[in-house]
């Protein structure tokens, strides 16, 4: 089995595999989108509101997944050997469970849930058809980010590039010959992201079990699993809770945006869209900080874990600021990839002049949060994020009911939203308070230290 220390140190050798993993992921997104936006607007549409509750399962299991990451990173830096592969194991098993869950619930649910939002009869058959596909996503993710988290622990985000090209490559292929071939529509678009990310589990798979030689023995493992599950559910939970909290929040805010109509629902999903590349940036800057950050926490290296969190802070800013500020620039064209529709167009370059002011903002509140959770202080930026998400709508319903808010409206509220909440995650971290909160000790000097124990073969 190889060692179990970090690859790099290096945060560019870190960062950039996941950057461009996470940028051809984005593209299969966009790609996908195009081909909704290509059988018509109204599909677009309706799929664009229907995310969050792709984004309640894919966020909630994803950043629990980081738990893995995390609290294998730090028991890494500390020496604490022993504690690896079972906190591997049961992630895996946690995530896995999750998926399937929500993969049952969204196939129970498919045909209800466009009513529920209140959809029109004629919408609500496109909600149901694409729910009804997409669920099996969730079976297959469940098990997929365990073992990329394994992956990230290591340091062997190269490996995760590799995976992304391929499938970013294999969903093209597959989304032009089902839609545009056999003419599949919505299926086929799904079809081909199904089979996209359950190529990419495989491949997963495959890098963990034979690139690292890393063996999941299942008899007498569960004592060892037990220990790690206080670790693992005191900075899990409160990580899956907030973007759980969030989409349940944007599923909410969808049932609002369903009522301004389709050109404004069509206008929020491209616009929305355009903004995944910036996000991306910041999501790949924290997720490379946050291997380091949990080995050096480990081994108490805190004046490297600050230096770190600003660094990322800065660069996650500025490429945002710029981003979105050469989006509104070529807002016409950008849009334009999506729809020849003049007043959608009209809508979302308003949407994207707002998104100038707010993007740096929302930059510094994923690195903020995914900072803190990385070091142990998990609760924190949980409280802040819930009372933000839960804060802000009943304001923005009350002034959607006095003044009738436009979606431009709607964003204006929001960028108000991360603008307060980035200066809050700021100066938490500035406290130091994180420095006590770290989930693991150092082995003692002369410790023999175990490597890989029992799960092992």
């Amino acid at each position: 089995m190889s060692s179990p220390l970090l690859r790099t140190e290096s945060l560019f050798k870190l960062t950039w595999p996941i950057f461009l993993q996470n940028t051809t992921q984005g593209v299969v997104w966009l790609v996908d989108f195009w081909f909704f936006a290509h059988l018509s607007d109204e599909i677009a549409a309706t799929v664009g509101q229907l995310l969050p509750l792709i984004w309640m399962g894919a966020g909630v299991i994803s950043t629990f997944a980081g738990t893995g990451v995390a609290v294998a990173s730090q028991y890494m830096g500390a020496q604490r050997f022993e504690k690896v592969v079972p906190t591997y194991l049961m992630n895996l098993c946690l995530t896995a469970g999750m998926g399937l869950g929500y993969c049952a619930l969204l196939w129970l649910f498919s045909s209800d849930i466009g009513r529920w939002m209140g959809l029109s009869p004629e919408l609500g058959s496109i909600a149901a058809t694409y729910l009804g596909a997409i669920c099996f996503y969730f079976a297959i993710l469940g098990v997929h980010v365990a073992y990329n988290a394994i992956l990230s622990s290591r340091g062997m985000t190269n490996w995760l590039l590799y995976n992304s090209v391929v499938v970013a490559t294999l969903n093209l292929a597959l989304a032009s010959l089902f839609v545009l071939g056999f003419h599949w529509g919505i299926r086929g678009i799904v079809a081909a992201a199904v089979i996209s990310s359950a190529t990419a589990m495989l491949l997963s798979m495959f890098w963990v079990h034979r690139g690292l030689g890393i063996r999941f023995n299942l008899r007498g493992s569960w004592t060892q699993m037990r220990e790690v599950v206080g670790p693992m559910s005191r900075i899990g939970i409160s990580n899956a809770f907030e973007p759980f909290s969030y989409s349940a929040q944007q599923l909410l805010l969808s049932t609002m945006i369903i009522s301004l109509g389709l050109d404004s629902m069509a206008a929020n999903a491209y616009a929305a869209r355009a903004q995944m590349f910036q996000i991306t940036f910041a999501f790949s800057l924290a997720l490379g900080a946050q291997i380091l950050m949990g080995h050096w926490m480990g081994a108490r290296r805190f004046v490297d874990v600050d230096r770190i969190y600003w660094t990322i802070v800065r660069r996650a800013t500025l490429v945002a600021f710029v981003y979105a500020g050469t989006l509104w620039l070529f807002a016409d064209q950008v849009l334009g990839f999506f729809t020849a529709n003049a007043e959608i167009k009209h809508l979302g370059v308003a949407l994207l002049g707002i998104a100038v002011f707010y993007e740096p903002a929302r930059a510094v509140n994923i690195i903020g949060g995914t900072a803190l959770k990385s070091v142990g202080d998990s609760r924190f930026p949980m409280l802040v994020g819930n009372a933000f998400i839960w804060g802000i709508l009943p304001i923005v319903y009350f002034a959607n009911r006095w003044w009738g808010l436009s979606i431009a409206g709607f964003w204006l509220f929001f960028a108000v939203d991360e603008i307060i909440r980035a200066g809050i995650n700021l100066w938490r971290w500035r406290s130091g308070k994180w420095k006590n909160m770290g989930i693991v000790q150092p082995a003692a000097a002369g410790e023999p230290v175990a490597v890989d124990a029992a799960p092992v073969g």
